[in-house]
């Protein structure tokens, strides 16, 4: 069958830096977002922090350090976030899933690309099936601060490849990037690979 030997990417590589600030509009994104997760039960409710924020005021050639509020500062390690993502995706919750995964890293700030990626999740699910669980078939750290973890989800007509990057910064692991597709034949090359 062609769609099963042609590599159908439905990811985007989501890591940006941006240093730009618009109060109002975050502010309400932000809120918006939480209490969403709340409702659902995604996230749990944590402490509040102040980080900085580079601006660059009009007519500025250097940046001025403003302190902004940040987002909860998360608790959960990536099993228990992932745990929490793939069941609002088998509760057929894609926007809270993702609002949830997402919720007080940079990945959030790119909003376009948060709603291109929920838009072919949920075309993926509609192709592939509903998701009824999820298994995790590997876990690979680079040295104490990252970590990838790859989940299948197991969509009822074929399976998908889930790829979860993870950075710890400050006790504190966060989502920083996320990769999607149906590759399951590269799963069995990596396996291969790795086998003494």
């Amino acid at each position: 069958m062609v769609a099963l030997c042609a590599k159908r990417s439905i990811s985007t590589s989501l890591l940006c830096c941006d240093l730009a600030s618009v109060p109002d509009e975050r502010d309400s994104r932000r809120v918006r977002i939480f209490l969403i997760a709340v409702l659902v039960g995604v996230l749990p409710l944590g402490a509040e922090e102040s980080r900085k924020t580079l601006v660059f005021p009009a007519g500025a050639s250097e940046p001025v350090a403003t302190p902004t509020p940040a987002t909860e500062v998360r608790t959960v390690d990536p099993a228990e976030l992932i745990d929490l993502f793939f069941r609002a995706m088998q509760a057929g919750k894609v926007e809270a899933a993702y609002d949830g995964l997402t919720h007080g890293t940079i990945i959030a700030e790119r909003t376009e690309d948060v709603a291109a990626l929920k838009k072919r999740t949920q075309d993926a699910v509609d192709h592939y099936g509903p998701i009824q669980g999820y298994e995790v078939v590997d876990d690979h750290a680079v040295g104490k601060s990252l970590l990838r973890r790859t989940c299948l989800s197991l969509n009822t007509d074929l399976p998908l490849r889930w790829r979860f990057y993870f950075y710890k910064s400050g006790g504190v692991w966060r989502l920083v990037d996320l990769r999607v597709d149906d590759g399951l034949v590269e799963l069995f090359e990596d396996a291969v690979r790795r086998k003494p």
